[in-house]
């Protein structure tokens, strides 16, 4: 075996080395210049590495590093932009924020506002009303209703036999069609007080005084929500508790 192919095994074994102790599979600098390095050392005198080509393998090691030193800053960079959204977010406490989810708190015997608005007009539809466990302990239809405006969902926190239901945090799901019979999509809101901020896989959230967390993304007002009185809303009353076992959550 001839001493340039023993040489390449060798430096094939340490990049090998190097990419494990890294627990990378990525060719780093170091590993790089080792390659070239041995490359050169163990070139056949007899027919030499072209100049030129040389030149561009030490340009090739240039950029790659000068990729990786900005890889390293952009890190950095991304790294101080999170510190300080969360400063930011900070700001958020103590104050009242709509934002766009489908969780309501029940505590202390009141209910949070929902809000909900479809973007053309729906025929028909029902709304639904689950538990931490996704168990539905509340349905009712809905009749028609005009397109791009707010309406409210007064649950008033009973089950479909009438009995209270315990405080905690329920989800809400519609179920909204147009005059042929097709799917509508609903945009939907919650309101909350923050208390605080968290991080989560480098995402941020607030969190609510009621215990509902927010995404901050999500969040589409620092103001109490705005919302158009529904009238004619078929939604639910204290005198409203007809069973509806029978209903199935929407999609």
């Amino acid at each position: 075996m001839s001493q340039a192919i023993s040489a390449g095994i060798e430096a094939a074994n340490r990049f090998s080395q190097s990419g494990r102790e890294n627990k990378g599979d990525s060719l780093g600098k170091a590993d790089f210049l080792l390659l070239l390095v041995t490359q050169f050392k163990h070139q056949d005198p007899l027919n030499p590495m072209d100049d030129k080509e040389f030149v561009a393998q030490l340009a090739q090691f240039s950029s790659l590093e000068q990729l990786m030193n900005m890889n390293t800053s952009m890190d950095g960079l991304t790294a101080a932009t999170k510190d300080q959204q969360m400063m930011n977010a900070s700001n958020y406490i103590g104050k009242d924020v709509a934002a766009s989810g489908n969780s309501v708190s029940k505590k202390d015997g009141t209910v949070g506002k929902f809000f909900w608005a479809v973007g053309e007009e729906m025929a028909k539809g029902a709304i639904f009303v689950y538990d931490a466990e996704w168990n539905q302990v509340y349905g009712e239809e809905l009749g028609p209703r005009s397109a791009n405006t707010t309406f409210t969902f007064d649950w008033n926190g009973r089950n479909f036999t009438g009995a209270l239901v315990p405080d905690g945090v329920y989800y809400i799901r519609l179920s909204c069609e147009n005059a042929s019979g097709q799917p509508l999509l609903v945009d939907t809101r919650v309101t909350g007080r923050v208390e605080g901020v968290a991080k989560e896989m480098g995402e941020l959230y607030l969190r609510l005084d009621d215990g509902r967390i927010l995404a901050l993304n999500n969040v589409r007002e620092i103001a109490a929500a705005s919302v158009v009185d529904d009238a004619n809303s078929e939604t639910n009353s204290n005198t409203n508790n007809t069973p509806n076992n029978g209903t199935q959550p929407g999609a």
